[in-house]
C-alpha cells in the first residue's frame, strides 16, 4: 500500500492550501506541453465512399467559425509550442478531427440512427426552433433531402428539459446504436488535460490578499457564449454529422456537446486562448473551465469596456477585449462582478475568503437528501439509477462538506456489484440512519475558509503549543492503548466485547477515535486543541480516515469521530508509523502497564471507555 499523504488528506479533495508549494499552474500551462492535435486518418481520407460524397456536394461541407484566424496567429508568433500551435491553426482553417481511430473494418459505409422525433409538441417546437437557428448561423448545411447520401451517419437528436426549468436543451447522442461515432473515440485519446477549479482559484484569492493585506478584492466570472460550436470539424467528420429533424437532413458543420472528443477539441483551443491572456494582456489570476473564466481583482481596479458601455473589474475587460479581438463571441449577461459570487457552481466570497453551496443549491441537496429518505410516500425501495444520481449530487456538495462523506457508506454497499438500473433496492436501517446524519449536517455545514484550511502533518505540530497535540494509539487482542507524550498520559482499556468479529482493524481504528474523543474532552478543562494528530502503526486505519471511505462494519467509528470534529472545528491527521516505534501505545493496550513506566518515567495512567455510538450503540 502507498504510503499517505496526510497532509493534505484526500476527503478534502484539493481543498487545503500549502504556501510551500509551488503555484498551481493555470490552463494556459496545458499549451506548452500539448502533443500537435491528430490529422484524418489516412483511411478515411481516402475513403472512396466519402470522398465521391464531398466532391458530388461540396456546397454541404464548410468551415464555420467565427475566429479570425489570421488575428489568432498574430498573437502566437512567439509560444514557445510551435508544433501544437500549427496544429490548432490548422483545426481552425480546414476544421478539426476529434480524436477518432479509423472507422471500424465493422462499420458500414452509411448508417441511419435516427430516432422517433419528441412527441411533445413544444419540444417539437424548440427543436425547429434550434435548426432554424444553426441555419441562420451556417452551423448547419441546407437541408438535401430525406435520404442520406453515401458515407455519412446519422445520429439521434434528443430534447430534453433543462433541470428545474421549464426550458429544453439539444441533446447530440453520439453514443448511440452499434455503430457510435463515440466509439471511435478511445478515452485514453482523450485523457491527460485538467480543467482550473476552485482550489486553483483559492491559492489565487490567498495570493491576492498576501500581496494586498486589507485590500477589497472583488470576483468576477466570464462566459464565451456557445463555445464548442465556435469550432468547425474536419469535411471528414462533418460527413458523420448527418441531422435529421422533420424527416429532413441537414449537415451539422462544427464541434458540438455530445461527442467524446468536443471537449478535447475545445481545450486545445482554448488553452492557447488563455495563455495569449496571461502573456499578451498582462492577467496574471486567470482560471478556466469549459467555457467559464474566472479569477479576483482588487475592487479599485477598472477598466471602462465600450462594448458594454460599463466600468469592469480590469482583469474582466482585458479579457473581453482579447475575446473581440481573435472574434469569439460573448453575451453581455453572462460576465458577472461581485463579492460573492456562484462559480461552477460554488458560491466564492471574497470578503471572508470562503467557499461553500449557494443557498439555492443547499436547498436543492436537503430536498434531494429528504425526498431519497421519504419512505412514507415513495416506499423503501429507489432504482439502481436512483441511487446513481443521488450519489452523484451528494457527491459534488461533499467538495465543501468534505466531513460528511462517511453519510454514503451504506449507500455504496448496496449498490455494489448491481448491474440493472431499474432493479429496486431496499432502504434498510442503517443506510436511512446514515442519510439522516447527512441531512442534519448539511444543514449547518460550514464553509471551506481558505486562510484556515491549510496542509499540515504531525510534523508541523509545536511542543508546548496550546491548540497543538498528537498521540500514538494501537490495539492488540486484549485492548486499546493511547499515549499522550507530550503531557505523559497513557490510557487503557479491555477490548470491547460487543464489537463486530469480522472485522479486520476494527479495533485499530477505534483507537483513533478514542482518542479524539479525549481530546474533545479536554475542553471541560478549557484547552481546546485546533489540530491533532494521531499516528497508527496499521495501514488501513490510516487510509480510511484519510479518505474518510469504509466498509459499512467501520462507518461507526468514522462517524463518530467526523461529529467531534463537526461539533468542534478539530482538525485531524491520521499518519503511519512503524510498530517498532509505538512501543508505548503498544504496551498499554497489552496492558504491560511496567514497559510503558519504563519507556516514559512520567507517564500517568488512566482506564477509559471507547465511545458506545461507535460501536453501534446510539451516542449518549
Amino acid at each position: 500500500m502507498e504510503p499517505e499523504d496526510v497532509t493534505q488528506p484526500r476527503f478534502l479533495r484539493g481543498f487545503v492550501w500549502d504556501d510551500r508549494d509551488e503555484f498551481p499552474a493555470s490552463f494556459g500551462a496545458l499549451s506548452l506541453t500539448h502533443a500537435p492535435l491528430p490529422d484524418v486518418p489516412a483511411s478515411i481520407r481516402n475513403d472512396p465512399v466519402i470522398n465521391s460524397t464531398l466532391r458530388a456536394r461540396p456546397d454541404l461541407f464548410e468551415i464555420v467559425t467565427p475566429i479570425n484566424v489570421d488575428v489568432f496567429a498574430s498573437l502566437l508568433r512567439d509560444h514557445p509550442n510551435q508544433p501544437f500551435v500549427r496544429s490548432v491553426l490548422k483545426g481552425l482553417r480546414e476544421g478539426f478531427w476529434p480524436f477518432a481511430d479509423a472507422k471500424p473494418a465493422e462499420y458500414p459505409d452509411t448508417w441511419d440512427e435516427t430516432r422517433d422525433p419528441p412527441a411533445d409538441e413544444s419540444a417539437q417546437a424548440f427543436l425547429r426552433a434550434q435548426r432554424d437557428e444553426e441555419l441562420r448561423l451556417g452551423r448547419f448545411s441546407p437541408t438535401f433531402g430525406t435520404d442520406l447520401l453515401p458515407g455519412m451517419y446519422a445520429m439521434p437528436v434528443h430534447v430534453v428539459p433543462k433541470p428545474h426549468s421549464n426550458k429544453f436543451r439539444l441533446v447530440n447522442d453520439q453514443s448511440a446504436g452499434a455503430f457510435s461515432l463515440n466509439s471511435m473515440i478511445r478515452p485514453e485519446a482523450i485523457k491527460g488535460a485538467v480543467l482550473d477549479g476552485m482550489p486553483p482559484l483559492g491559492a489565487d484569492l490567498r495570493e491576492m490578499r498576501r500581496s494586498f493585506p486589507g485590500v477589497p478584492l472583488i470576483l468576477w466570472k466570464s462566459d464565451v457564449s456557445q463555445a464548442y460550436r465556435r469550432l468547425p470539424v474536419s469535411f471528414y467528420w462533418q460527413v458523420f454529422q448527418a441531422v435529421t429533424i422533420d424527416g429532413l437532413r441537414y449537415i451539422d458543420r462544427c464541434n458540438l456537446f455530445g461527442g467524446r472528443g468536443s471537449l478535447r477539441v475545445w481545450m486545445a483551443f482554448y488553452c492557447l486562448v488563455h495563455w495569449i491572456a496571461q502573456h499578451k494582456r498582462g492577467i496574471k489570476f486567470l482560471r478556466t473551465y469549459v467555457d467559464d473564466n474566472f479569477g479576483p481583482e482588487l475592487r479599485s481596479c477598472v477598466d471602462w469596456y465600450a462594448p458594454y458601455n460599463k466600468f469592469l473589474p480590469r482583469a474582466q475587460a482585458r479579457l473581453l477585449r482579447l475575446w473581440d479581438d481573435i472574434g469569439l463571441p460573448h453575451e453581455e449577461e453572462k460576465q458577472v462582478a461581485a463579492v460573492r459570487l456562484t462559480i461552477i457552481g460554488f458560491s466564492v466570497d471574497a470578503d471572508e475568503l470562503s467557499i461553500s453551496l449557494p443557498s439555492e443549491g443547499r436547498e436543492r441537496l436537503l430536498n434531494e437528501i429528504e425526498c431519497f429518505i421519504n419512505t412514507a410516500s415513495a416506499g423503501r425501495r429507489r432504482s439502481l439509477a436512483q441511487f446513481r444520481a443521488f450519489r452523484g449530487y451528494v457527491n459534488w456538495a461533499f467538495n465543501v462538506m468534505p466531513l460528511l462523506k462517511p453519510s454514503l457508506s451504506h449507500c455504496y454497499a448496496k449498490i455494489a456489484g448491481k448491474t440493472s438500473r431499474h432493479a429496486g433496492i431496499y432502504l434498510n436501517a442503517p443506510l436511512l440512519d446514515g442519510l439522516r446524519w447527512l441531512l442534519q449536517h448539511a444543514r449547518t455545514a460550514q464553509p471551506v475558509f481558505l486562510l484556515s484550511s491549510l496542509a499540515w502533518s504531525p510534523a508541523d505540530l509545536v511542543q508546548g503549543s496550546a491548540p497543538d497535540e498528537f498521540a500514538l494509539v494501537d490495539a492488540s487482542g486484549s485492548g486499546l492503548g493511547l499515549y499522550f507524550p507530550w503531557v505523559h498520559w497513557g490510557f487503557y482499556c479491555l477490548r470491547p466485547g460487543s464489537a463486530p468479529s469480522d472485522a479486520i482493524f476494527f479495533f485499530e481504528a477505534l483507537a483513533v477515535c478514542a482518542a479524539v474523543h479525549r481530546v474533545h474532552g479536554w475542553r471541560r478543562a478549557n484547552r481546546r486543541v485546533a489540530r491533532f494528530a494521531v499516528l497508527s502503526d496499521n495501514t488501513n486505519t490510516v487510509a480510511i480516515f484519510n479518505t474518510l471511505r469504509a466498509l459499512p462494519v467501520y462507518n461507526p467509528i468514522l462517524i463518530s469521530t467526523v461529529s467531534i470534529l463537526l461539533e468542534s472545528g478539530l482538525q485531524l491527521r491520521v499518519d503511519h508509523i512503524p510498530g517498532k516505534l509505538n512501543v508505548v501505545a503498544d504496551a498499554l493496550s497489552r496492558g504491560h502497564l511496567d514497559v510503558a513506566r519504563a519507556c516514559d518515567p512520567l507517564i500517568k495512567l488512566f482506564t477509559f471507555t471507547p465511545p458506545r455510538d461507535a460501536l453501534g450503540a446510539p451516542a449518549q
